[in-house]
């Protein structure tokens, strides 16, 4: 079985041209945009991504560059849960992006009281509103995808596309979100000893001769991502977008498409890009018109860029990086003629025309 498709010559059929939108200053948080207020959207949905709680003392990432407060991230998302139970406009579902626990957890044996943690924050305050998640590496760290499978992190019927874990999301009648396995193809969550591990290794050594697979010494540009903290998005699953696309055109809606793991090299760093991103991109510049947005989180960083067949591509801010004075989330409203997505903290305030 074919699991990902990877050329690497650098260059894809619709190659981004430079940024067309430049997002605000990140701690203004105002929106520079002329729209009525006082107008009730269609539909408004929170986003929030890379929480990576643990009950655990602060230290530095990797890289020694940023800190990680990881008490402090459950802080944050009891104060994002508070924010959209007050506002004036209401949610009506919740897209948690993936890493919504620390791999810390799996060394610390708490993988499974720091997951309630942060999921029982997110019930105190909704006891009952749909919360969507998606997986990140450290779910994986944490979890084989058996275990997620059949958790509760699991939030698509995976009848058809188990062991893979992807769905639709129906807004309204003119949008739908589509949501990816970016570790369908992976070496992470599943056994040593399968078929899926042995590619998924094959590939990374293909371009990662370092002792730790982890580790992108001496990769240049985009191969700095063949990285085992990545992953990619299997054949299979490739032909469910495609189906779903077709089927979105046919029907007149728009696609907002989300996933753990960035698609586009100028939305974040090279580093951690999803090892397929140019199959996953070039089909998605095939349904020129149907494609509003591509939202991810992963690079703790974030990003934008808005490419030449007009999708927005943004990456949000990790929450567990966030010092204790601001945070990392947003709100999305949906209107006929626009969607706003409206952010708080580190992450700015984007608006995408359209017409539902």
């Amino acid at each position: 079985m074919a699991y990902v498709a990877i050329n690497e010559d650098e260059t894809s059929t619709s190659p981004p041209v430079p940024s067309m939108f430049a997002a605000p200053d990140p701690d203004i948080n105002q929106s520079p945009f002329d729209y009525d207020e006082t107008i009730k959207p269609i539909v408004s949905f929170g986003m929030i991504t890379d929480i990576q709680y643990a009950d655990n003392d602060d230290r530095w990432n990797y890289t020694k560059t940023h800190m990680r407060r990881y008490r402090n991230a459950l802080k944050l998302t009891d104060e994002a849960c508070q924010h959209w139970l007050s506002a004036t406009k209401p949610i009506s579902f919740i897209l948690q992006l993936g890493d919504i626990i620390d791999g810390i957890s799996f060394t610390n044996k708490t993988s499974s009281k720091d997951l309630n943690d942060v999921l029982e924050t997110f019930r105190k305050h909704f006891p009952s509103l749909p919360i969507y998640h998606i997986w990140g590496n450290h779910e994986l760290y944490n979890f084989s995808r058996t275990d997620l499978l059949n958790g509760p992190l699991c939030s698509f019927d995976t009848k058809i596309t188990s062991p893979g874990h992807y769905g639709t999301i129906e807004v309204c009648p003119q949008l739908r979100i589509l949501a990816l396995d970016t570790y369908e193809f992976s070496a992470l969550g599943i056994e040593e000893d399968s078929k899926v591990y042995t590619q998924a290794i094959e590939l990374i050594r293909k371009y990662n001769q370092n002792e730790s697979c982890n580790d992108p010494t001496g990769l240049r540009g985009h191969q700095r991502r063949f990285v085992q903290f990545n992953g990619g998005i299997s054949s299979k699953q490739i032909e469910w977008l495609k189906e779903q696309l077709t089927d979105a055109k046919e029907k007149q809606q728009k696609i907002i498409v989300i996933g753990h793991i960035p698609i586009h090299p100028s939305a974040c760093d090279p580093l951690d890009l999803l090892w397929n991103y140019k199959e996953v991109l070039d089909l998605l510049w095939t349904f020129e018109g149907t494609i509003l947005a591509y939202i991810c989180g992963h690079d703790h960083d974030g990003g934008y860029f808005r490419d030449r067949k007009n999708i927005h591509h943004l990456t949000l801010h990790a929450v567990i990086e966030c010092e204790p004075n601001t945070n990392s989330f947003a709100t999305v409203h949906v209107y006929k003629d626009f969607i706003l997505i409206e952010g708080v903290g580190r992450i700015g305030t984007y608006q995408i025309d359209c017409q539902l």
